[in-house]
């Protein structure tokens, strides 16, 4: 059948949606009114060729007047096929033909997935009401993963690359991953190979992502990497273990680990506004570098707290952190999992033991100019620890102190307050050849939970010191009493040492 050719008017990537965010100072608690900033319509041409055939879920309109953007503009209306069957041939299809210059929309409840996709956007809109399920194919997602993280050889599910696009899932839409049929298959390996990230944004330039959810991600919830200008604004994610196995249950991850909520990675200008997650791992992470990334309101129920990190974990590889701010960060533990830590900075040994993902070190680098604001937490574990012996391999676990390489300076944390469910309040163990430095603490009013072992409460090795760093109860120390090794199973609420 012959092809229609179709020339379509769209706007080049500097136009629409582009957002400039506020600073952190005038920061509101929603987002811009991104909708609403002026239009630059260059008038740019392409000629795209369309088949005449459609599925029949997918409606296609080129030129449908959008009220957002107020322009005419490609409408691509998208249904699902229902009945367990994939949507993932017509979902790409839509792409493809709105995914310059249009609207993608999916109006219903429930899409299936069954394989990784990857999709391109310029000035564009994801517009959903409704949740795109991963199907639970563990063998075919494993066999057709999408390797390119360019991270630890980790899969991606879903990634999304282009330039000033907009994400929106009207506080009812975006991603069930079916996460329990990978904890169950994962239970005690968490970074089991094939488990792939439910969203990245990779290569992808001017984004905004509203009102989204990613609920039961199969491993990490989303992830930007190799990106800039992505904010993501009104955000949820949650992993919750709904197996009534004993063994998980009484597993220090709840078969949770590795479902983090919003990781960053090689990318500048990120940033996340209220946003709430649940889960067994890092409710944020802050990989390798980053710069420029900004935190606005943020609450976490159980896992493993505000990581900046693991980093230094590739031999000879020069890694970096810089320009982080956070203001208000909330940390709770949950019913099903503690948490286990509050800042969490960790870096790897200086000894190399393995291969990433699971092992590694003898990296070098420095983070610098983080700033952290108006933190609350309960119950939590280790409420502020800096780690810079990280290893994934049990044999090694507590060997390599004073190994590590990795530079950790000019940290700050301001307006901290809350309860630690054990001794620990304050633990900084640094490498006595890169001593931690300009390491502040202002308005800080953390309760150790116990006072059994008030010798702990505040330990900081090889940290130097000044008579304004707020670390005057901070002392040297080498107990490793509450460190709760990799591999030992005892529930730390149990207090065992």
């Amino acid at each position: 059948m012959r092809a229609l050719i179709l020339t379509i008017s769209f706007l080049s990537a500097a136009a629409a949606y582009v957002i400039e965010p506020p600073p952190p100072s005038r920061w509101r608690n929603d987002e811009p009114d991104f909708f609403q900033l002026p239009l630059q319509l260059q008038g740019d041409t392409e000629e795209i060729t369309l088949s005449s055939k459609l599925p029949p879920t997918l409606e296609y309109y080129h030129r449908q007047y959008d009220e957002t953007s107020r322009r005419r503009r490609p409408l691509c209306v998208l249904h699902p096929r229902g009945g367990g069957q994939l949507d993932d041939g017509p979902f790409k299809m839509a792409f493809e033909k709105c995914g310059k210059g249009g609207v993608i929309r999916l109006p219903d409840a429930n899409y299936t997935i069954g394989n990784p996709l990857q999709v391109e956007m310029h000035d564009a809109v994801l517009d959903v009401h409704g949740w795109i399920s991963f199907s639970t194919d563990i063998s075919n997602w494993v066999a057709k993963g999408n390797y390119q993280a360019d991270y630890q050889n980790f899969a991606l599910a879903w990634v999304i690359s282009g330039s000033d696009i907009v994400v929106d899932g009207h506080n009812k839409g975006g991603i069930y991953g079916n996460g329990q049929a990978w904890y169950d298959w994962a239970k005690d390996e968490g970074n089991k190979y094939g488990r792939p990230m439910a969203l990245a944004f990779k290569g992808a330039k001017n984004v905004v992502v509203r009102d989204w959810s990613i609920v039961q991600p199969p491993f990490w919830s989303a992830i930007v990497l190799e990106s800039e200008d992505v904010w993501f604004y009104n955000y949820y994610a949650n992993a919750t273990n709904f197996n009534d196995d004993p063994a998980a249950k009484a597993h220090i991850h709840t078969w949770l680990q590795n479902t983090d909520g919003f990781d960053v990675y090689k990318s500048t200008n990120v940033g996340v506004v209220n946003m709430t997650y649940q889960g067994g791992d890092d409710c944020i992470a802050v990989k390798p570098n980053v710069s420029d990334f900004h935190i606005r309101n943020l609450t976490c129920y159980g896992g493993t707290g505000v990581a900046f990190g693991s980093i230094a974990q590739v031999p000879g590889i020069t890694d970096w952190i810089e320009n982080v701010t956070m203001d208000g960060v909330t940390l709770y533990p949950s019913t099903q999992h503690v948490m286990k830590n509050g800042l969490y900075f960790k870096s790897w040994m200086g000894d190399v033991h393995g291969e990433p993902p699971n092992g590694g070190g003898g990296g070098v680098g420095y983070a610098r100019n983080i700033t952290i604001s108006n933190v609350y937490m309960e119950r939590n574990l280790r409420p502020i620890f800096i780690q810079t012996d990280v290893t994934a391999q049990n044999d090694w676990v507590g060997k390599g102190h004073d190994t590590g390489l990795f530079h950790w300076y000019d940290i700050h944390m301001n307006n901290v307050s809350g309860t630690s469910e054990l001794n620990r309040v304050v633990w900084i163990d640094c490498p006595k050849h890169v001593p931690c430095h300009d390491i502040t603490f202002s308005n800080f009013s953390m309760t150790p939970g116990r006072d059994d072992d008030p010798e702990i409460h505040f330990v900081c090795n090889n940290v130097v010191m000044g008579g304004e760093d707020g670390l005057t109860q901070c002392h040297p120390g080498d107990d490793t009493r509450e460190g709760w090794k990799r591999g030992n199973r005892d529930h730390p609420e149990t207090g065992s040492k």
